[in-house]
């Protein structure tokens, strides 16, 4: 995801009148003040990436780079912000400075110990600190994928099954502590009770947000990566068993992205997919549900999806 400059693009020729039209026409969109877009990229791109594309214009713009924090930051650090709603850049507005906002920016007056990290070019808030922010101010859902992510980097770093517990558990530790420094913040509550939640064993937004929904509505017996050894001696793990039936949530990205399907076209994928499921029920002969972004749209949709295949959600969920 790429902008540009107004006065890059005027170094190339063009001319106020002719970004004015472009923006008209349909071409350009204007993306803040002297940076502009190619229309189709941005409106394709995920918001993780126009965050990251604001934030180095941002930068590159400003006189003193500032820190930029909260969803910003967390983009920065290559984490989701899944159904994040507000767009706008989140920057730190320093010592003394006060706390404003505009329809692009906001700045945000709050107690820091000053220290950043640099990602991609842009001062950041240490990780820790992000996902801080991130759990106190952002929906549930974008506060619970947002933390599994980074739990699950520091943790998980080869993306393997393997959990360094000693360094989920430091992780973990200085969440608490930033936690501990900030005892009135806003959404300190929300915080402390994603410190409890996240679990680096996700390996989807998907995964956290139904995680966080079963916990929700209060469903019994559930656990996370379940492994599952089939006859042919190979070990499967399964997302979810909820109740003895075994349930997986098929994100788009697991058959859209090349990386994730390992080159693999997407057909080869869903096939792969079918011969795991059939191996798993054959070792088993337990039940197999899946769902998708549009089972966990909301906590209801959720509840009435896990009704109608058999699982038993408390009444006063």
């Amino acid at each position: 995801m790429e902008t540009f400059a107004r006065s890059s693009l005027i170094d190339l020729g063009s001319t106020d009148d002719q970004l004015r039209a472009s923006v008209q026409d349909g071409a350009l969109q204007r993306v803040r003040r002297g940076h502009y877009a190619q229309v189709e990229s941005w409106r394709s791109a995920y918001v993780e990436e126009r965050q990251r594309a604001l934030a180095q214009a941002a930068t590159r713009s400003a006189r003193t780079p500032p820190v930029m924090c909260r969803a910003t930051a967390a983009a920065m650090h290559g984490l989701p912000l899944f159904r994040l709603e507000d767009e706008r850049v989140h920057v730190l507005a320093g010592h003394g400075g006060s706390g404003t906002q505009s329809d692009a920016v906001i700045r945000h007056r709050e107690h820091t110990d000053g220290s950043f990290v640099v990602c991609d070019g842009v001062r950041v808030t240490p990780l820790v600190r992000t996902v801080f922010d991130v759990a106190r101010t952002a929906r549930p859902e974008t506060a619970l994928a947002c933390a599994d992510a980074a739990l699950r980097r520091v943790s998980r770093p080869q993306r393997t099954r393997q959990v360094d517990e000693a360094a989920s558990r430091e992780f973990c530790e200085q969440f608490r502590q930033v936690i501990a420094e900030h005892p009135g913040a806003r959404g300190v509550k929300q915080a402390r009770r994603i410190g409890e939640l996240m679990d680096p064993r996700a390996d989807s937004p998907g995964e956290s947000v139904s995680r966080l929904y079963l916990v929700q509505l209060r469903v019994r017996a559930f656990a996370v990566q379940r492994p599952v050894m089939v006859a042919s001696g190979r070990t499967y793990w399964v997302d979810f068993e909820i109740q003895g039936v075994f349930g997986e949530y098929d994100g788009a990205v697991k058959y859209r992205d090349r990386e994730m399907r390992g080159n693999r076209e997407p057909e080869q994928v869903v096939f792969e997919e079918k011969v795991r499921e059939d191996e798993i029920r054959a070792a088993t002969s337990r039940r197999f549900i899946r769902w998708t972004s549009s089972e966990i749209r909301s906590l209801a949709t959720y509840a009435r999806f896990l009704t109608d295949n058999g699982i038993r959600v408390p009444a006063s969920a």
